[in-house]
């Protein structure tokens, strides 16, 4: 999970490589609003580097790809007509309709689109948890200023200060239980440890 400032193709390519997926909350640049999406909308083959269709599924006449670019062009009576033309991406020429994406565009368009899905808002909202744990480090535990220097102190440190909110976490989540599921749950703790100890 990363900030869209963490977030490339290229970035998303070589952690791809190593079984990496990475998850953008949102995207530098334009705003996603702002930025016209209905790329994705077209068929396109990236294996065979050809424009399918179009959103309305007209093939088009020729289909190109050039300098990393694909460019499609389509007749202008199927395009004039079609009840999807104020929201295309198409260009009008003297004989036809020009059609032209790059890759990189391509893909954006394709991932701001599956960033709409409430798939991936719910996977995004997961960052919130996280990152209010590392607020609370910096406010309450003041993690950025340790009293040690050196890997091994550092991690005894913060290894502690963790515990410490974990710690608080289940004695408030305790709190609001009745007594005999607190004695389950501690009597279950505790067996679980002993048995991890034995082992």
């Amino acid at each position: 999970m990363v900030d869209g400032t963490y977030y490339s193709e290229d970035i998303a390519k070589k952690a791809k490589g190593k079984n990496i997926k990475i998850v953008p909350t949102t995207l530098v640049g334009r705003s996603q609003k702002s930025e016209n999406s209905s790329y994705e909308k077209f068929e396109i083959d990236e294996k065979e580097h050809l424009v399918k269709k179009c959103p309305s599924g007209h093939q088009p006449i020729n289909s190109s790809f050039k300098e990393g670019s694909y460019r499609a062009h389509f007749n202008q009576k199927h395009c004039n007509h079609c009840p999807l033309h104020k929201d295309c991406p198409v260009v009008k020429q003297k004989k036809s309709y020009l059609f032209r994406v790059s890759e990189t565009k391509l893909h954006r368009s394709r991932f701001i689109a599956k960033m709409g899905t409430s798939e991936y808002k719910e996977l995004v909202r997961k960052r919130a948890g996280i990152e209010g744990i590392a607020s609370v480090l910096r406010r309450r535990y003041k993690i950025d200023h340790l009293p040690v220097r050196g890997l091994v102190r550092v991690k005894v440190y913060l290894g502690f200060k963790i515990s410490a909110i974990n710690c608080k976490r289940l004695i408030k989540g305790l709190m609001n239980r009745p007594m005999p599921e607190i004695s389950t749950l501690l009597y279950n703790h505790l067996f679980s440890l002993f048995s991890f100890q034995r082992a």
